[in-house]
C-alpha cells in the first residue's frame, strides 16, 4: 500500500468517518461540583467499605511517601503558567481544563484513589513553560496528554511531539512566544507513531509551509504504516480500550477520573495528521536544522511500532 493511500485512510478515519471518538479526543470534559468535597459525582454510587479504607491506609504506611524528590523535581525549571485554565475547541466544547481536577490540589487523602495514582495525579498536576536546557530547550506541560517540546534554533522552534489535538498545541506555541519572544516553527519532529504526539500539527504549522519545503516534518521509518495500522486497522478496538482503560467519559472526581499516570488526561480537540516529509531510515542518522544538530536511533517495537530517540550533542541531552 503506497503512502498516498495510507495518508487518506487516516486523514478519512480521523476526521470521523469510523472513528469518531479519536478525532473528537478525550470525549469532552465532564467537571463534578463535588468534587472538592469528595462526594460521589452518582447520587446511586456506593461509599467505600471500611476494608476499603483500611486497605488504603495500610498502603500509605509502607509505601515511600515521605520522599518528595520527585514534587522538587518536577518543579524545576518553571518559568511561568498561563492565566487560563480552559482550552476551547474550535467545534464549541471545552478541548482542555486543568481546573476541573484542582480537588486533587487540598492536600488531602482521598480513600477512593489508590495511594499511588493519587501522587501520580498530583505530579502531574504541573502546568506552563518550563525550561530544561536553559536558553535552549523547553516544555509546555499540563495542555494535553503528553509535553510538547521546543528547541531554540537559530531562527526559530524545532517543535518535537505536538500532542494531540490542534488547539492544545496552538496554545502551546502561543504561550511559549507570548513568554520567550515570537519565533516561527521551522521543524516539527514526530518521536513516535501515537496520536498524542502528532495530532496537533496543524495547530504548530501551515500545510502550505510543509508542501513548500519551507518547514520539514521528520519522523522514524514506517511512520505513516505504524499509525495507519493502530488507528484505523485496529482503531475500534484501540478506541474502546482507551475508554475502558482510562475512563475519559467519567466526571473529574475523587470518585470518577483522576489522572491517566503518563499524562493528566487526552484533549478533546480537532485531531490531524500531516505527513513526514523526512524520514529517519537508518539505525542513526544525524541532521542540522536551524543550527541545531540533532543525532536519530530509530528504536522500532519499543512504546510503538514506529519510534526514535534524539540526542543534542550541542547540548548534551537526549
Amino acid at each position: 500500500m503506497n503512502l498516498k493511500r495510507l495518508f487518506f485512510m487516516l486523514v478519512a478515519v480521523m476526521a470521523g468517518f469510523g472513528f469518531p471518538a479519536f478525532a473528537a479526543g478525550g470525549g469532552g470534559v465532564l467537571a463534578d461540583p463535588g468534587a472538592m468535597e469528595g462526594k460521589h459525582f452518582d447520587p446511586k454510587g456506593k461509599l467505600l467499605s471500611e476494608f476499603t479504607i483500611e486497605l488504603q491506609n495500610g498502603l500509605r504506611k509502607t509505601l515511600p511517601f515521605d520522599d518528595k524528590r520527585d514534587f522538587e523535581e518536577a518543579k524545576q525549571g518553571f518559568i511561568a503558567a498561563p492565566a487560563y485554565q480552559q482550552i476551547m475547541a474550535e467545534a464549541g466544547n471545552v478541548a482542555w481544563d486543568m481546573g476541573s481536577y484542582e480537588f486533587l490540589l487540598q492536600g488531602k487523602d482521598f480513600d477512593s484513589i489508590h495511594p499511588s495514582l493519587q501522587r501520580q495525579a498530583i505530579l502531574n498536576m504541573a502546568y506552563g513553560l518550563y525550561e530544561v536546557v536553559p536558553g535552549k530547550i523547553y516544555q509546555v506541560r499540563g495542555f494535553d496528554l503528553a509535553n510538547i517540546n521546543f528547541i531554540k534554533g537559530d531562527t526559530g522552534w524545532i517543535v518535537f511531539d505536538p500532542l494531540t489535538a490542534k488547539e492544545t498545541a496552538r496554545a502551546a506555541l502561543e504561550f511559549i512566544n507570548e513568554k520567550l519572544g515570537k519565533r516561527p516553527v521551522v521543524a516539527v519532529v514526530y518521536s513516535h507513531s501515537h496520536g498524542d504526539h502528532f495530532g496537533g500539527v496543524r495547530g504548530v504549522v501551515d500545510e502550505a509551509d510543509m508542501k513548500s519545503g519551507k518547514v520539514p516534518i521528520i519522523a522514524p521509518v514506517r511512520f505513516m504504516e505504524a499509525a495507519v495500522a493502530e488507528n484505523v486497522y485496529a482503531g475500534n478496538a484501540m478506541n474502546r480500550r482507551m475508554f475502558y482503560q482510562y475512563g475519559v467519559l467519567l466526571p473529574r472526581s475523587p470518585f470518577g477520573h483522576v489522572d491517566q499516570s503518563i499524562g493528566k488526561n487526552t484533549a478533546a480537540g480537532n485531531t490531524g495528521l500531516i505527513p513526514p516529509t523526512r524520514l529517519i531510515e537508518k539505525d542513526f542518522e544525524e541532521l542540522t536544522v536551524d543550527g541545531v544538530n540533532m543525532v536519530f536511533q530509530n528504536t522500532p517495537g519499543t512504546e510503538a511500532p514506529a519510534e526514535m530517540n534524539t540526542y543534542f550533542p550541542q547540548f548534551k541531552a537526549f
